[in-house]
């Protein structure tokens, strides 16, 4: 499949024999926890619904790689009310939507609308990439793919200025699989990861030029992503070239 950001929007375009739009973290819910820490912010769902409407016109088939929702483990009165219609409405712009349940969805099973497919954290194979959410090592299927596709940690570049201002933006991340570190555990592995940014605007990220970034999840600690070919892409498609951690 031809596997291609859309610009300047936290999405992948996927077209093979089906069309597909990838997306990841959307977290509906978020906001209670916020409002509890004392930020008054207005829901985001009606925004992100809105934009991954317009996204169908890059494919019929929506791909949800995780956290749906934001509350662990359960599903809050906040997103049992938001996350049906939210999903209502996107069959009615998507012939499908599989979800890849990642750590924050827990619970989510049990009010999703008739005809969401939702699969474990583990992934799918999609034609011939591994779909996966990132908490959780990938299935042996996933691990088929030419490419490995996830979400689950929010990447972000630290941008600084030569005044010291700074400003964090959202990211595409790819990098080489190491076949050696790979052949530990699987009889076959991709090529390449990508990780797609979190859909959710509230979820800035973490940058991943950062010592504590980019650590979440079993694949980056157990390196099976080799830390050299590491590359960075703004939502604009500026390459930032290969990863260099600041402290």
């Amino acid at each position: 499949m031809d596997l291609v950001p859309i610009p300047d929007v936290p999405a992948l375009s996927a077209k093979g024999s089906q069309n597909w739009v990838c997306i990841a973290d959307l977290h509906i819910g978020i906001e209670v926890q916020l409002r509890r820490a004392g930020f008054n912010i207005p829901s985001q769902a009606a925004k992100m619904l809105a934009e991954i409407q317009k996204l169908s016109s890059h494919g019929d088939h929506l791909l949800i790689l995780g956290d749906v929702k934001h509350r662990i483990p359960s599903v809050s009165y906040s997103e049992d009310r938001e996350i049906p219609p939210f999903l209502n409405s996107l069959l009615e712009r998507y012939d499908t939507i599989t979800i890849v349940a990642g750590n924050h969805d827990g619970g989510v099973g049990a009010i999703l609308p008739e005809g969401i497919k939702a699969v474990p954290g583990g992934g799918i194979l999609v034609e011939d990439f591994g779909a996966i959410h990132g908490h959780v090592w990938p299935s042996k299927e996933a691990m088929k793919g030419r490419v490995l596709v996830m979400g689950h940690i929010h990447p972000s570049i630290l941008l600084v200025d030569s005044l010291g201002g700074k400003i964090n933006e959202k990211c595409w991340v790819r990098g080489r699989i190491s076949r050696e570190k790979a052949a530990e555990r699987y009889d076959s592995s991709p090529n390449e990861l990508i990780v797609v940014p979190a859909f959710n605007p509230l979820l800035t990220g973490t940058p991943i030029n950062r010592k504590t970034g980019m650590m979440l999840g079993p694949i980056f600690r157990n390196q099976l992503v080799d830390p050299a070919s590491v590359r960075a892409h703004l939502l604009n498609g500026t390459d930032l070239g290969v990863l260099v951690r600041a402290p």
